[in-house]
């Protein structure tokens, strides 16, 4: 909040109104009424008609006030911090408490995003909620969260691998010494191997008839059509293969 100057038929005032000091700052009458009640902004002095008025001091001290509450400190707390002899020290423990407050906030609304966004998914992969209740979702949040990060070490993974290959292959191009590009595209294939069998032992898969959860086999795992969070499989105990919805597992074990 910045609080500009004022003028009133071309001379600078050297004293303000109520009404002046709210225009020059932007805020209602009733905001600086109620500041004044509350002892934060006493006029410096009285108009002969009893109107309170307030100087460039009192202007810079509700620009000071508006700053601090812009931060979300409490009127009480402003008010501490002004009448305070070690304002300065005060000011400080204040806002980082604050900052925590809205750290904590923060990470409070994004567990709320990542709720909403759980229930969305189930809804929009089953046509209906499957989740039973707060600790199954609380697991496919987990789950969720675990999956962005495993996807995000399959990206690094892979353009290592993509690195080891590609980058044997031109050296060995160049100097026409080919057991350099068999050295790197083994060391390819055995970084997705050994990605693809970390990925298998990750994941389990919701039966949405049975609503169990289940590991297939790896071989029909591994050639089972599948999108990004679904993969055609027979689950157990079923005759017909069916899209089952993947689930990363965290601390939570596989129901049998």
């Amino acid at each position: 909040m910045h609080c500009n100057g004022s003028t009133k038929g071309g001379r600078p005032l050297s004293t303000y109104t109520t009404g002046d000091v709210a225009k020059l700052c932007g805020v209602s009458v009733r905001t600086i009424q109620y500041y004044d009640r509350q002892g934060l902004l006493n006029p410096s002095s009285m108009s002969t008609g009893g109107k309170r008025l307030y100087d460039d001091a009192d202007v810079r001290a509700l620009e000071y006030i508006l700053m601090l509450k812009d931060t979300g400190l409490s009127l009480a707390a402003i008010r501490t911090v002004m009448e305070s002899p070690y304002s300065t020290r005060m000011l400080q423990d204040l806002l980082g408490e604050q900052r925590q407050k809205l750290e904590s906030g923060i990470a409070e609304a994004q567990r709320r995003i990542t709720a909403i966004d759980a229930l969305d998914d189930d809804l929009a992969l089953h046509g209906t909620l499957t989740v039973a209740d707060r600790t199954d979702m609380a697991n496919h949040m987990a789950s969720k969260t675990l999956s962005h990060r495993f996807f995000a070490l399959m990206i690094i993974v892979s353009i290592l691998a993509d690195i080891a290959w590609i980058g044997t292959l031109v050296w060995s191009i160049h100097t026409g010494i080919w057991w350099i590009f068999s050295i790197g595209l083994a060391a390819a294939v055995i970084m997705m191997a050994a990605m693809t069998a970390s990925y298998y032992r990750h994941v389990v898969y919701w039966d949405p008839a049975t609503r169990r959860e289940f590991r297939p086999a790896f071989w029909s795992w591994f050639f089972a059509r599948h999108t990004l969070h679904t993969r055609l499989l027979r689950a157990p105990g079923s005759n017909e293969k069916v899209w089952c919805v993947e689930h990363f597992q965290g601390r939570v074990p596989v129901r049998k």
